[in-house]
C-alpha cells in the first residue's frame, strides 16, 4: 500500500541511507578525538582514602597488593575503568592498578607542589641559587682554548690612502 502514489520510494531509501551514514561518521570521529585527547592529556588524580592498594600487574584473587598508597598520593590516570584503573605514580613513574573508587581529581595545590615548574619561572629565579649544571669557563684545558687568530704578516705595506680621506 503506497501512501504517496507519486513519490519514488528508492529516493527516500537513498536519502535515509545517506543521513544515517553522515550521523554515524560524525559519532565515530567524535569518539576518536575524545579518546586521543584523553590519552595525550593525562589527568592528575589523588588517592582519596587513607590507604589504597596498588597492584603492579593488576589485582588477582588471593594476592596482597604490591604497595599501599597513602592519602593524597598523586597519580596520572592512564586508563580509567569501573573496577581498577591503570595509573602511573608521579613520584616514581611506576605503573600499576588502583581501585577506581579510591582515587579522585587532584587539587591544583597538590599538582603544583609535585610537578616541575615551567621553564619561564625557572629562568626568572634569582641567580644566587646554584644551577643544576655549571660550567667553568675559566679553565686552562687546551681543548677549551680557541686557536690563535691568523694575523697578516707585519712586513706587508700599508694600504694606499684614497683622496678625500
Amino acid at each position: 500500500m503506497c501512501l504517496n502514489p507519486g513519490v519514488n520510494h528508492s529516493r527516500r531509501a537513498a536519502l535515509a541511507a545517506v543521513l544515517c551514514a553522515l550521523i554515524g561518521a560524525g559519532c565515530t570521529s567524535t569518539n576518536k578525538t575524545s579518546q586521543t585527547t584523553s590519552r595525550r592529556d593525562a589527568k592528575f588524580f589523588a588517592v582519596t582514602n587513607e590507604a589504597a592498594p596498588f597492584f603492579r600487574h593488576g589485582p588477582r584473587p588471593g594476592r596482597d597488593p604490591d604497595l599501599k598508597l597513602t592519602k593524597d598520593t598523586l597519580v596520572k590516570l592512564i586508563r580509567p575503568s569501573f573496577g581498577f584503573s591503570k595509573v602511573q605514580l608521579v613520584a616514581s613513574g611506576e605503573q600499576g592498578y588502583v581501585a577506581s573508587e579510591d582515587i579522585g581529581p587532584a587539587p591544583s595545590t597538590l599538582i603544583a607542589a609535585a610537578t616541575p615548574a615551567p621553564m619561564d619561572s625557572v629562568l626568572s629565579q634569582p641567580s644566587n641559587r646554584p644551577a643544576g649544571e655549571q660550567f667553568n669557563l675559566n679553565s686552562n684545558d687546551p681543548r677549551l682554548v680557541p686557536p690563535p687568530e691568523d694575523l697578516p704578516p707585519s712586513d706587508l705595506p700599508l694600504p694606499a690612502s684614497t683622496p678625500g680621506q
